[in-house]
């Protein structure tokens, strides 16, 4: 799936705005502050149906009054909406999506038809590259989750809908060991929760034993990805999911189911008094391995970045290669957090694939070989986007570049 136009009206700082995409690479270039990460959010919420940092979704809407005096404000349900309208090109032909924002609502519909973002994730299926998630492995465990969960989101439907029944059926439970916590004795919700507790415990240890396959799919991707990122052989590198503390990577889906299950008994009475679940794939862990050691404390924060930045490459091909087509790639001020080797590095991948990449960035990055049909640079200021067709501006562009070479390529 290729993104083809982009329109966003009321979205974020951007009252109205068009944009026809190239194929290849697109730069949104700007000083900070400007919108460029709205554009790639724009995106990504096309796509899964949430935003990438944190935000309520009324203020993904623009605030269409501020500054203004009470007159018109009678029009305000028809302003005080956000819609995103999406161009695509698919195996099968042109595709319309378009996404609503109003209050609290979301709606998404695709080609004139009602759809839900567990089946976009995996027909518009996107990858996003950022400085918080270039930061996973020194953050908590609900980095390194969404890690592995945003590779079962883009793989296919199967995986999306899994975490979307896992996620209610938690919220359920937890609504339940609330009420017990804050006193309900009677013996239905008991009763309720001993029979949720089993299709809980059945849908764990089948996402928990799904994101174990996928690591174990990466793995090899991930280890290649690493060595040409470094330029060097790379020291025995290992990827550990932990289920309650245990090394379960190579576990069956009955094994997690049982020792899930054994661990969930021993603190049935303390979840009762925390009102939550302490036991599932919510609490799971995942530790990125450097010669055995957890690269947490054994890596640098250079050689951290570049274990992560390995790791989204090797979605990237492992969804080539199972999938037959290429995600649509968000990397949203990454180019900062890496040092002048490892951009290099990034963009001779990025060059070297045929998908389609939106980067945002303070200077323009690119390396020597750069075809103006299939890639283009906007220029973002104040939610406004224009695109820069001089070349003798994209050269002055150029040469604001910090930390790359000219003739890097």
């Amino acid at each position: 799936m290729r993104l083809v136009e982009l329109k966003l009206q009321n979205f974020r700082n951007f009252a109205a705005q068009r944009l026809e995409l190239k194929p290849r690479l697109n730069f949104f270039v700007g000083a900070n502050g400007q919108g460029k990460t709205n554009l790639l959010e724009a995106v990504y919420l096309l796509s899964r149906g949430e935003s990438f940092r944190p935000a309520d979704r009324e203020h993904l809407i623009r605030n269409v009054f501020e500054g203004q005096s009470e007159i018109g404000i009678a029009h305000r349900s028809n302003l005080n909406q956000a819609k995103l309208i999406a161009t695509l090109d698919g195996e099968l032909g042109r595709h319309l999506l378009i996404s609503q924002i109003q209050d609290s609502r979301h709606t998404v519909e695709l080609d004139g038809k009602r759809t839900g973002f567990s089946t976009l994730a995996s027909q518009v299926p996107v990858i996003l590259f950022s400085p918080e998630s270039l930061a996973a492995i020194k953050d908590g465990p609900d980095s390194r989750r969404r890690l592995v969960d945003e590779g079962l989101l883009t793989r296919g439907r199967v995986g999306a809908q899994l975490l979307r029944d896992y996620s209610r059926t938690l919220r359920a439970r937890n609504a339940l060991l609330k009420q017990l916590m804050e006193g309900d004795s009677r013996a239905s919700t008991r009763d309720s929760l001993a029979s949720l507790t089993s299709i809980f415990l059945v849908l764990g240890a089948h996402l928990a034993s799904e994101r174990t396959k996928l690591l174990r799919d990466l793995l090899p991707f991930w280890r290649e990805a690493f060595a040409s990122i470094t330029q060097r052989t790379p020291e025995t590198l290992g990827l550990r999911y932990e289920v309650s503390g245990q090394e379960s990577l190579d576990w069956t889906e009955a094994q997690i189911f049982d020792v899930m299950s054994h661990r969930q008994q021993e603190l049935a009475a303390r979840e009762v008094s925390a009102g939550s679940s302490l036991v599932g794939p919510h609490k799971h862990d995942l530790k990125f391995l450097v010669a055995e050691n957890d690269s947490r404390f054994f890596a640098s924060q250079g050689q951290q970045r570049a274990l992560i930045l390995a790791f989204k490459i090797a979605q990237i091909n492992l969804h080539r290669t199972t999938v037959g087509r290429y995600p649509i790639l968000l990397l949203d001020d990454v180019m900062s957090e890496l040092d002048a080797d490892k951009r290099s590095r990034l963009m001779q991948f990025l060059e070297g694939i045929s998908a389609q990449v939106l980067l945002s960035a303070t200077d323009l990055t690119w390396s020597q070989e750069f075809a103006p049909q299939d890639n283009a640079v906007f220029s973002v200021n104040a939610g406004e986007v224009r695109c820069v067709e001089s070349r003798d501006r994209l050269d002055q562009m150029r040469s604001t570049t910090l930390g790359l070479r000219a003739d890097v390529n």
